[in-house]
Protein backbone atom coordinates (compact mmCIF):
# COMPACT_ATOMS: atom_id res chain seq x y z
CA UNK A 1 0.00 0.00 0.00
CA UNK A 2 1.26 3.48 -0.73
CA UNK A 3 1.45 6.18 1.97
CA UNK A 4 -1.93 7.68 1.01
CA UNK A 5 -3.62 4.36 1.74
CA UNK A 6 -4.72 3.76 -1.84
CA UNK A 7 -5.30 0.05 -2.31
CA UNK A 8 -6.64 0.13 -5.81
CA UNK A 9 -7.57 2.70 -8.39
CA UNK A 10 -8.62 1.65 -11.84
CA UNK A 11 -10.71 3.20 -14.57
CA UNK A 12 -12.70 0.02 -14.92
CA UNK A 13 -14.57 -0.72 -18.13
CA UNK A 14 -16.13 1.80 -20.45
CA UNK A 15 -18.62 3.82 -18.46
CA UNK A 16 -17.31 2.75 -15.06
CA UNK A 17 -14.83 3.81 -12.40
CA UNK A 18 -13.54 2.20 -9.21
CA UNK A 19 -11.50 3.63 -6.37
CA UNK A 20 -10.64 2.24 -2.96
CA UNK A 21 -8.99 3.57 0.21
CA UNK A 22 -8.27 2.19 3.67
CA UNK A 23 -8.78 4.10 6.91
CA UNK A 24 -7.57 3.43 10.45
CA UNK A 25 -11.05 3.89 11.91
CA UNK A 26 -13.95 1.53 12.63
CA UNK A 27 -16.40 0.93 9.80
CA UNK A 28 -19.30 2.49 11.75
CA UNK A 29 -17.37 5.76 12.18
CA UNK A 30 -16.44 5.98 8.49
CA UNK A 31 -19.97 5.07 7.34
CA UNK A 32 -21.50 7.63 9.71
CA UNK A 33 -19.24 10.43 8.50
CA UNK A 34 -20.20 9.82 4.86
CA UNK A 35 -23.94 9.30 5.44
CA UNK A 36 -24.98 11.54 8.35
CA UNK A 37 -26.62 14.66 6.87
CA UNK A 38 -25.03 16.83 9.59
CA UNK A 39 -21.51 15.51 8.96
CA UNK A 40 -21.44 14.44 5.30
CA UNK A 41 -20.87 17.91 3.87
CA UNK A 42 -17.35 17.79 5.29
CA UNK A 43 -16.36 14.82 3.16
CA UNK A 44 -18.57 14.77 0.04
CA UNK A 45 -16.96 17.73 -1.70
CA UNK A 46 -13.83 17.56 -3.84
CA UNK A 47 -10.72 19.56 -2.93
CA UNK A 48 -10.90 23.31 -3.45
CA UNK A 49 -14.71 23.17 -3.46
CA UNK A 50 -16.99 24.64 -0.83
CA UNK A 51 -20.02 22.57 0.10
CA UNK A 52 -23.12 24.77 0.06
CA UNK A 53 -25.66 21.99 0.64
CA UNK A 54 -25.56 18.33 1.65
CA UNK A 55 -28.80 16.45 2.23
CA UNK A 56 -29.12 12.68 2.50
CA UNK A 57 -32.31 10.90 3.55
CA UNK A 58 -30.84 7.60 4.77
CA UNK A 59 -33.53 5.23 3.52
CA UNK A 60 -34.32 3.55 0.19
CA UNK A 61 -36.06 6.08 -2.04
CA UNK A 62 -34.70 8.96 0.06
CA UNK A 63 -33.25 12.02 -1.61
CA UNK A 64 -29.61 13.06 -1.90
CA UNK A 65 -28.68 16.63 -2.84
CA UNK A 66 -25.23 18.17 -3.00
CA UNK A 67 -24.32 21.70 -4.10
CA UNK A 68 -20.62 22.59 -4.38
CA UNK A 69 -18.97 25.83 -5.46
CA UNK A 70 -15.57 25.55 -7.16
CA UNK A 71 -12.78 28.11 -6.86
CA UNK A 72 -14.06 29.93 -9.97
CA UNK A 73 -17.49 30.40 -8.37
CA UNK A 74 -19.29 27.78 -10.48
CA UNK A 75 -21.91 25.79 -8.58
CA UNK A 76 -22.39 22.10 -9.35
CA UNK A 77 -25.76 20.75 -8.29
CA UNK A 78 -26.09 17.00 -7.83
CA UNK A 79 -29.32 15.28 -6.88
CA UNK A 80 -30.69 11.78 -6.83
CA UNK A 81 -32.13 8.99 -4.77
CA UNK A 82 -30.92 6.36 -2.37
CA UNK A 83 -31.29 3.00 -4.11
CA UNK A 84 -30.07 0.86 -1.22
CA UNK A 85 -28.60 1.42 2.22
CA UNK A 86 -27.43 -1.08 4.79
CA UNK A 87 -25.60 0.46 7.73
CA UNK A 88 -22.67 0.26 8.16
CA UNK A 89 -21.71 -1.61 5.01
CA UNK A 90 -23.42 -0.23 1.90
CA UNK A 91 -24.78 2.93 0.30
CA UNK A 92 -26.04 2.95 -3.29
CA UNK A 93 -27.22 6.22 -4.84
CA UNK A 94 -28.39 7.16 -8.31
CA UNK A 95 -27.30 10.72 -9.02
CA UNK A 96 -27.23 13.30 -11.80
CA UNK A 97 -26.04 16.87 -12.20
CA UNK A 98 -28.02 19.68 -13.74
CA UNK A 99 -26.61 22.63 -15.59
CA UNK A 100 -28.21 26.08 -15.61
CA UNK A 101 -29.99 25.10 -18.84
CA UNK A 102 -31.58 22.11 -17.06
CA UNK A 103 -29.74 19.43 -19.03
CA UNK A 104 -28.10 16.47 -17.31
CA UNK A 105 -24.37 16.40 -18.10
CA UNK A 106 -24.14 13.01 -16.40
CA UNK A 107 -26.09 10.40 -14.52
CA UNK A 108 -24.50 7.61 -12.50
CA UNK A 109 -25.14 4.75 -10.12
CA UNK A 110 -22.63 5.09 -7.27
CA UNK A 111 -22.02 2.22 -4.85
CA UNK A 112 -20.04 2.81 -1.65
CA UNK A 113 -18.94 -0.38 0.09
CA UNK A 114 -17.57 -0.26 3.64
CA UNK A 115 -15.51 -3.34 4.51
CA UNK A 116 -14.32 -3.97 8.07
CA UNK A 117 -10.68 -5.10 7.96
CA UNK A 118 -10.60 -5.47 11.71
CA UNK A 119 -12.09 -3.61 14.65
CA UNK A 120 -10.35 -0.33 13.79
CA UNK A 121 -9.64 -0.51 10.05
CA UNK A 122 -12.03 0.02 7.13
CA UNK A 123 -11.76 -0.20 3.36
CA UNK A 124 -14.10 2.04 1.38
CA UNK A 125 -14.60 1.07 -2.25
CA UNK A 126 -16.53 3.34 -4.58
CA UNK A 127 -17.90 1.82 -7.76
CA UNK A 128 -19.39 4.21 -10.30
CA UNK A 129 -21.45 3.03 -13.26
CA UNK A 130 -22.01 5.88 -15.70
CA UNK A 131 -25.57 5.71 -17.02
CA UNK A 132 -25.61 8.82 -19.23
CA UNK A 133 -23.19 11.56 -20.19
CA UNK A 134 -25.58 14.09 -21.71
CA UNK A 135 -23.57 17.09 -22.84
CA UNK A 136 -20.57 16.37 -20.63
CA UNK A 137 -17.43 17.75 -22.36
CA UNK A 138 -15.11 14.94 -23.41
CA UNK A 139 -17.79 12.25 -23.14
CA UNK A 140 -17.63 9.11 -21.03
CA UNK A 141 -13.82 8.79 -20.96
CA UNK A 142 -13.46 12.27 -19.49
CA UNK A 143 -16.26 11.57 -17.03
CA UNK A 144 -14.56 8.36 -15.87
CA UNK A 145 -11.39 10.34 -15.19
CA UNK A 146 -13.45 12.98 -13.41
CA UNK A 147 -15.01 10.40 -11.11
CA UNK A 148 -11.57 8.88 -10.40
CA UNK A 149 -10.13 12.24 -9.47
CA UNK A 150 -13.22 13.51 -7.68
CA UNK A 151 -13.68 10.44 -5.51
CA UNK A 152 -9.93 10.37 -4.83
CA UNK A 153 -10.22 13.93 -3.48
CA UNK A 154 -13.36 13.10 -1.47
CA UNK A 155 -11.69 10.08 0.13
CA UNK A 156 -8.56 12.10 0.91
CA UNK A 157 -10.69 14.82 2.52
CA UNK A 158 -12.44 12.06 4.48
CA UNK A 159 -9.06 10.81 5.71
CA UNK A 160 -8.07 14.28 6.94
CA UNK A 161 -11.44 14.76 8.63
CA UNK A 162 -11.16 11.43 10.45
CA UNK A 163 -7.62 12.16 11.59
Amino acid sequence: MNPSGETGSTRGGRGAAKISREFDFPREVVFDLLTDPRKGAVAWSPEEAVNLLFELDRRPGGAIRIHDRDRDGNVAETSGTVVEISAPELLVVRTATTSPAGTAPWEALQTLQFEALGPTRTRVTVLVKILATGSFPGGVESLEEGFQGGWGEVLERLRRTLE
